[in-house]
C-alpha cells in the first residue's frame, strides 16, 4: 500500500468514526467530522511522504478520504444498529428528549410519530440515496480539511528555498 493510500485510509476511518454514533453531533458544527478527517490524511500525507505537498494534493486527498469516510460511516452505523448506538437512533434519542421537554407544544400525535419514524436500510433506494448524497457531501468538506491540513503541515517550498538562499547569502558575506 502507497503512503497515499495509506493516508487516505487512515483519514477515512477517521472521519467515519467521527460521523457515526454520538461522535456524529460533531458534524452538525459545519462538517467538523469531515473536516477533521481531511486534515488527518493530509498529516499522515505529510509524514509519510518527503517533500512539500501542493493544496491541491491536499485538497485531492481530503476529497477522497471524506468520500470513503461516507461509506465506513454507514458500516460503523449498520455495525452498531443492533446496540442502538447507530447515528440514527442517537438522533431519534435527542429529538425524543426535546420533545419531551417542550411537552409536545404545538405538534400532533401523528407529526410526533411521523418524526420518530424508522431510519431507512442502507440496502433501500432511500438508504442509497442518502449515502450516495453522503458521498458528495463529505468528499467537499474532505477537500476543504485536505486544503487546511496542507496550510497546517505541508512544507512550503518556497519558504524552504528562500532559507536556504539566505544561509547562503550569509555565508558568503563573511
Amino acid at each position: 500500500m502507497t503512503p497515499r493510500q495509506q493516508s487516505i485510509l487512515v483519514g477515512a476511518v477517521v472521519t467515519g468514526l467521527l460521523s457515526t454514533s454520538y461522535l456524529g453531533l460533531i458534524n452538525t458544527i459545519c462538517c467538523l467530522g469531515v473536516i477533521v478527517g481531511g486534515i488527518v490524511t493530509t498529516q499522515q500525507y505529510a509524514a509519510r511522504s518527503p517533500g512539500a505537498i501542493a493544496s491541491g494534493d491536499g485538497a485531492v486527498l481530503g476529497a477522497s478520504a471524506g468520500a470513503a469516510g461516507a461509506v465506513f460511516s454507514a458500516l460503523f452505523d449498520v455495525m452498531l444498529r443492533p446496540l442502538g448506538l447507530d447515528s440514527q437512533a442517537i438522533q431519534q434519542n435527542v429529538q425524543e428528549q426535546l420533545m419531551q421537554n417542550m411537552g409536545g407544544q404545538g405538534m400532533s400525535p401523528e407529526m410526533m410519530q411521523q418524526m420518530q419514524g424508522d431510519a431507512p436500510g442502507l440496502l433501500s433506494a432511500t438508504g442509497i440515496a442518502l449515502l450516495l448524497l453522503n458521498v458528495v457531501v463529505f468528499a467537499i468538506f474532505g477537500a476543504i480539511g485536505g486544503a487546511l491540513g496542507t496550510t497546517l503541515f505541508g512544507e512550503d517550498e518556497a519558504g524552504a528555498s528562500g532559507t536556504g538562499q539566505a544561509v547562503e547569502a550569509e555565508g558568503i558575506d563573511e
